[in-house]
């Protein structure tokens, strides 16, 4: 500002200047500048300078501001671009980080859908059947399998209620279960019922429900079903099996003895329990001659008549191997039992088990009552199942008793059957202990020749000494072994111990035969023809020389079987001999189809021959009609001179008894062979010298 009126002075002083030279020239203008203008020229100029230098000072200073501003400026900017490079840093992590996030999310979603793809394809190819239905029990999705068991297309069954297709039986649980599983803590259940396929076909199923809860989504059950129908079947089975007798039908024993436990438990006062015990008569005779699954066969039909034949309140079951048992409850020894047990007798006579074989049943029946067998037996305080083993054991001693009369009889227990109980069953326990122990052996009786006294064989006879009970007769432990089918396995050792002792006779050079006993159950084996033979192989004795004896039982059952199985022994050379003649009720009928050789008359002929004409006409007519058969006879129960003396009047071949010989060992019976007069010897001689 200051130049600027300096300057302003000097260039008007100037103007003056050059308005004085050009009025005044040269000279005029010397004269103003000399004058003028230099003062204000100086002052001009000195401003300027001193302009300059502020200039100069000042541009100094800005440039330092400047300086310092730019520094600071290069400062923030640096700062600032360190600040972009982190943030572009930052940002191209997170590109990163959003594309690798990107990528995992692509990779997740494929594995989610290939995850669901799986889940798909195991959901329809599942082994179990799969569904998914709501709370209502309405049917949202099902797989293959599940519409398999069903008999559904799965198209009919979404949104169909779940309840349609189940039975009737179970519509209320389900409907339930669908009701409270929602409020319950384990959320789920499981269950087995019974459904209806499209085709009406029954189904068993076990199904586990479990209830999903999701968010944002009503709640829905998943379900797994799997079909159990022949496990269930099996379980049924097994359950049946628990309680009832495979073979009958019929209630087995542990369930029969629960149901008359019971019985006993629950009756009323004045009430008593009427127990029959019933037993099939030969039926181990049957067993061994026609094997296991004709006498399966022939239980049935006992156990299909029975269970007809039962009427209400009264239970039946299969109690043992061939023995039925009925529970009534019935007044102490009262008319209506007696004749319960009657009518029970004629429905087994009406039992038609085999078409072939038209011989009737028969069984043995025994009545106890329940007073009766808790006063004998257990006592009056006794605990129940104490005394509905007591009222089993007390049916059945009345059974065996009925059976000891020759069978198809009734016996109503008394107190004296307890003894006789415990005492058969002591020997059936012994039985065993004697076949275990070998505790049986050959005896020896001797048979004449009656006409001259010639020893011809002898009858190999059971003795059983046991260590238990002693010397047991013979006429008590071989009818209980023949019930009990023991007999089977005595009777075959004494056919090998008795050929093996009479192999010696042989080897001393005598020719004396050897006649053996056979039960029907023995007889009747499908083996016992190869069985004799390897015996008779073992022991080297001469087929000729053996006389195997049996008894018309044998022909009951199956007269065309018992001829054929007698004519296969024959083959092997030996001779068969028909024991206790003249007992049986039909003796005389079979005999002309029995291709035997010899029938031996039972002893109840030979006791009355001295004193009974009739008796010896009788026997008259047996020795005629044998004769014309050309059988040998052989008497038995000799045992006074007198009878010796008509029998052989009589023309009756051979003879046997207590006054010929008793039953003798081993020992003395070879030394009976040796002492016995040879072939060569006169018949006077013989006769003299063996009567």
């Amino acid at each position: 500002m200051r130049f600027r009126s300096n300057w302003s002075s000097y260039q008007s002083l100037r103007e003056r200047m050059l308005i004085a030279a050009g009025s005044h020239g040269v000279a005029g203008v010397h004269e103003v500048d000399s004058e003028l203008g230099r003062k204000e020229f100086d002052a001009a100029e000195q401003t300027l300078d001193q302009a300059r230098e502020a200039f100069h000072l000042e541009q100094s200073n800005n440039l330092q501001e400047i300086s310092r501003s730019i520094q600071r400026f290069l400062t923030g900017a640096f700062a600032v671009l360190w600040l972009k490079i982190a943030v572009l840093v930052l940002l191209i992590w997170i590109d990163w980080k959003r594309r690798h996030a990107l990528k995992q999310l692509e990779e997740t979603s494929g594995d989610l859908k290939a995850s669901e793809e799986r889940f798909r394809r195991t959901y329809e190819a599942a082994g179990v059947g799969m569904g998914i239905f709501t709370i209502d029990g309405t049917v949202l999705s099902v797989n293959e399998k599940a519409a398999q068991i069903l008999g559904y297309e799965k198209e009919e069954l979404i949104g169909t209620k779940v309840s349609r297709i189940m039975a009737p039986e179970h519509v209320e649980d389900h409907l339930q279960k669908l009701a409270t599983t929602p409020m319950t803590e384990e959320g789920g259940y499981r269950a087995e019922r019974r459904v209806l396929r499209k085709d009406g076909r029954e189904v068993w199923v076990r199904n586990t429900v479990t209830l999903l809860r999701e968010e944002g989504l009503e709640p829905y059950y998943f379900a797994t079903s799997e079909e159990i129908t022949e496990q269930h079947k099996a379980n049924e089975r097994l359950a049946y099996l628990a309680n009832y007798d495979p073979v009958t039908n019929l209630a087995n024993r542990r369930y029969f003895e629960e149901q008359l436990t019971s019985a006993l438990t629950n009756r009323r006062r004045g009430e008593c329990v009427a127990l029959l015990y019933l037993e099939i008569d030969g039926f181990d005779f049957l067993k061994g001659t026609f094997g296991r699954s004709v006498a399966d066969e022939l239980l049935g039909a006992v156990g299909k008549c029975l269970y007809g034949f039962r009427k209400d309140g009264e239970v039946i079951g299969r109690v043992d191997d061939h023995a039925f048992a009925l529970m009534m409850v019935a007044a102490s020894y009262d008319e209506a039992t007696m004749q319960r047990a009657r009518e029970l007798q004629d429905a087994i006579r009406n039992v038609n088990y085999d078409e072939s074989n038209t011989a009737p049943l028969s069984a043995s029946v025994g009545i106890a009552f329940s007073d009766e067998a808790i006063s004998t037996l257990t006592g009056v305080n006794g605990d129940k199942e104490s005394i509905t083993e007591s009222l089993l054991k007390f049916a059945r001693a009345a059974m065996l008793e009925a059976r000891s009369r020759g069978g198809d009889s009734i016996c109503v227990a008394d107190p004296h059957l307890r003894d006789r109980a415990a005492q058969r069953h002591q020997i059936e326990s012994a039985l065993l202990r004697g076949i275990r122990e070998n505790e049986f052996r050959v005896v020896f009786q001797p048979q004449f020749h009656i006409s001259d006294g010639r020893l011809v064989r002898f009858e190999a006879l059971c003795r059983w000494n046991s260590g238990e009970l002693g010397m047991v007769p013979p006429d008590r432990f071989i009818p209980i072994a023949e019930q009990t089918g023991l007999i089977a396995e005595i009777g075959r050792r004494v056919l090998i111990s008795a050929l093996q002792e009479a192999k010696s006779w042989l080897q001393n050079g005598r020719r004396i035969g050897l006649a053996v006993n056979i039960s029907p159950m023995q007889f009747m084996r499908p083996d016992f023809p190869q069985s004799v033979a390897e015996a008779l192989a073992e022991a080297g004795f001469a087929p000729e020389l053996l006389e195997l004896e049996i008894t018309e039982g044998i022909f009951i059952r199956d007269l065309n079987l018992a001829i054929a199985r007698i004519r296969e022994l024959q083959r092997l050379g030996l001779s068969i001999a028909l024991d206790d003649f003249g007992t049986g009720y039909s003796s005389l009928s079979y005999l002309q189809r029995m291709p035997i050789d010899a029938v031996k008359l039972d002893r109840s002929f030979v006791s009355d021959l001295s004193i009974d004409s009739a008796t010896v006409s009788m026997v008259q007519s047996v020795l005629a009609m044998a004769r014309a058969l050309k059988l040998r006879v052989v008497t038995e129960g000799v045992e006074t001179t007198e009878q010796l003396s008509i029998l052989r009047e009589l023309g009756c071949d051979e003879a046997q008894g207590y006054l010929l010989g008793r039953p003798e060992s081993a020992e003395m019976a070879l030394q009976r062979v040796l002492n016995s007069p040879s072939e060569t010897t006169k018949p006077e001689a013989q006769l003299q010298r063996t009567f």
